[in-house]
């Protein structure tokens, strides 16, 4: 049934229908059941160790949350998403929510000293006034735990830590540039002094956490780089399973991005350090050097380019200067240093150049919200059910003129209506290997990251899974997985007889598509760049339209997906959703959907569904994207 002009305080209630359906919500904000603090120091492997686990989307996302400038780059880009400000407490709700994995597992990397300084400015907080240590972190930090990372040989550590502060290169990734503070970087000469202040401010460090676990009663976890290096993805799983997560197993864990930086420079130097040492050994109680901290932890007020890009935007928003100043100054930074990053953004002559471009885009969305509003005026079902609609009609009344339908028994002398069944099709194909895109259930983002859920297995294996009844969206079998290119699936295309009057004489494998799961799959609100035919054969399906003229509702930041969950809208993120016309269409076997290009969509099944789609119209379907939102 279609429901017009579906009112967004229905979509509110749509929550409330899926219950009928035992069909699990969709990825909402989860509740944090567990925190693990990674402790540890620099160049002690913690890039390598959180980016592993952050990889399984099982663990959370551990990083240097309260890091100066990781805290003032979240929340340049909270400002740049929302009209507030993020006070100390505002901050903490962003980092458990953004550290978060769906599972519930929180992760937090920190070096001793930026401990330390959580530590005052937790204990700085009226609530909180009275507590210190273990019990101060755990009013904010549910069940916390601690993952000891440690580094036995310490000499290499403080060669790779003044290697690293010296050229504010802490990371190497194929293809990825580090971020670096402004200045040239110069390669540093052996200086076997600062060395050995270094290894003496990582042993202070790593005597501090130990007083902390020994004060707290605290039993910490133990991983070591070096069992790190030797065995990533053991050690990766080794950790998992201390969280309580057992069923990863170690092929399962991605290959580390990061690659080692130590060359022969760092075993040179190693063999001259030691021998330094040996010649000057440290009498009791006298004093190392002075300790070289990174450049880029030096000042809490150092100015990030996220904040640089939030200026722009408001520069070419037409925001008066004072106030972005005032933005500025509330989030922590010296007044100063914003009055002058604000007037040299704001006498930019290649911003003068962005806003005449920004110009005529402003002027085209407005035509865009102003084609919406008089669609709004259309007495029509806006996704009218239609039979024996000709050709022509078919090309003048919607495809044209960009308007979805049903088209009600188009394919009701397909045999796949009723052949279509799991022994049948393991009969065809069942010792098929497809791509399954598996593991949704453990990434909010898995339509992004498409490409670390593709899982090859049979065809057979996965349709006894599809089978079993439960109701999941954990795994899938989308457009992508290539099903009809392969040859020995051409016979079920056979099963797709009498062809679609719109569509060319005979559909070609790359334009005829399979998708294939069970209750509670779904796909988030998008849009797609082309025009889709789309036929339902077994089960049912419910769509969740957004005309494409309302683009500015949907929050589109990336590519072609919005950041609204259209069944659970979060108006005070995306108070912009409150004007979107929600229309609800629910597809039952037999059912074919014209999808137009650049209509939003959210898409649910019901019950076990099967669906075919296809792009091979008989009319121009090729459209102009650019490939970044």
């Amino acid at each position: 049934m279609t429901t017009p002009r579906l009112a967004v305080a229905h979509a509110l209630r749509l929550r409330a229908a899926h219950r009928l359906h035992a069909v699990a919500a969709p990825h909402a904000p989860t509740s944090v059941r567990q925190t693990y603090l990674i402790c540890t120091n620099p160049r002690s492997g913690s890039w390598l160790l959180s980016e592993g686990l952050a990889s399984t989307s099982v663990a959370g996302n551990p990083r240097e949350w309260f890091h100066a400038a990781q805290e003032q780059e979240e929340r340049a880009r909270w400002r740049m998403a929302h009209s507030t400000d993020l006070t100390f407490a505002g901050y903490l709700e962003h980092v458990r929510r953004r550290a978060t994995s769906p599972n519930g597992i929180c992760g937090v990397k920190l070096h001793y000293y930026q401990f330390a300084e959580l530590q005052e400015r937790l204990a700085a907080q009226p609530r909180l006034r009275d507590l210190t240590g273990l019990p101060l972190l755990s009013a904010i930090f549910p069940n916390v735990r601690h993952l000891w990372l440690r580094r036995r040989d310490k000499a290499r550590q403080a060669i790779s830590y003044y290697i690293a502060s010296s050229t504010d290169r802490w990371w190497q990734i194929d293809g990825v540039k580090p971020k670096k503070t402004p200045g040239p970087a110069t390669e540093p000469a052996f200086d076997p002094r600062k060395i050995r202040s270094l290894e003496s401010q990582v042993r202070r460090s790593e005597a501090r956490w130990k007083a902390y676990f020994k004060a707290n009663e605290i039993d910490p976890f133990v991983v070591f780089y070096e069992d790190l290096l030797a065995d990533y993805a053991g050690q990766i799983v080794r950790v998992l399973n201390w969280l309580g997560v057992s069923d990863v197993e170690p092929a399962r864990v991605p290959p580390p991005r990061l690659q080692r930086q130590s060359t022969s420079q760092n075993e040179d130097w190693l063999k001259r350090y030691l021998k330094f040492k040996k010649a000057h050994p440290i009498e009791p109680g006298a004093a190392g050097a002075a300790a070289i901290r990174p450049a880029r932890n030096r000042r809490r007020d150092a100015f990030r380019d996220p904040w640089r890009h939030w200026i722009a935007q408001q520069r070419l928003a037409r925001l008066p200067e004072d106030e972005a100043i005032d933005v500025l100054v509330k989030n922590g930074c010296d007044k100063t240093v914003a009055a002058s990053e604000v007037s040299k953004a704001y006498a930019d002559p290649y911003l003068d150049g962005a806003a005449q471009i920004l110009a005529r885009q402003r002027k085209a969305s407005a035509l865009l919200t102003a084609l919406g509003e008089l669609r709004k005026l259309d007495s029509r079902p806006a996704v009218a059910r239609r039979a024996n609609v000709s050709v022509r009609e078919f090309r003048d009344e919607y495809y044209a003129a960009n308007r979805p339908v049903v088209l009600e028994g188009l394919i009701s002398r397909w045999r796949a209506l009723s052949s279509w069944t799991p022994d049948y099709l393991k009969r065809a194909v069942g010792d098929l290997t497809v791509e399954v895109m598996t593991d949704r259930n453990s990434d909010p983002e898995f339509e992004r990251n498409a490409a670390r859920h593709r899982t090859p297995m049979k065809f057979g294996e996965y349709i006894d899974k599809v089978s079993s009844g439960v109701a999941t969206n954990d795994y899938n079998l989308v457009a992508n997985n290539g099903f009809f290119q392969r040859f020995a699936t051409h016979r079920l295309l056979e099963d797709l007889a009498p062809r679609l009057p719109y569509l060319k004489p005979a559909p070609a494998g790359d334009q005829c598509f399979l998708w294939l799961g069970p209750a509670g799959t779904f796909t988030q609100l998008h849009h797609d760049t082309s025009n889709i035919l789309f036929a339902q054969i077994v089960g049912r399906k419910r769509y969740l339209f957004v005309p494409s003229t309302q683009w500015s509702c949907v929050y589109n930041t990336q590519g072609v997906f919005s950041d609204v969950d259209p069944e659970s809208p979060d108006l005070a993120r995306h108070p912009r959703f409150r004007g979107a016309t929600v229309i609800e269409v629910v597809l039952a076997p037999g059912d074919v959907l014209f999808v137009p290009v650049g209509w939003w969509h959210h898409v649910r099944s019901i019950d076990v569904s099967i669906s075919v789609s296809f792009t091979n119209f008989a009319y121009p379907n090729h459209v102009q994207w650019e490939p970044k939102a």
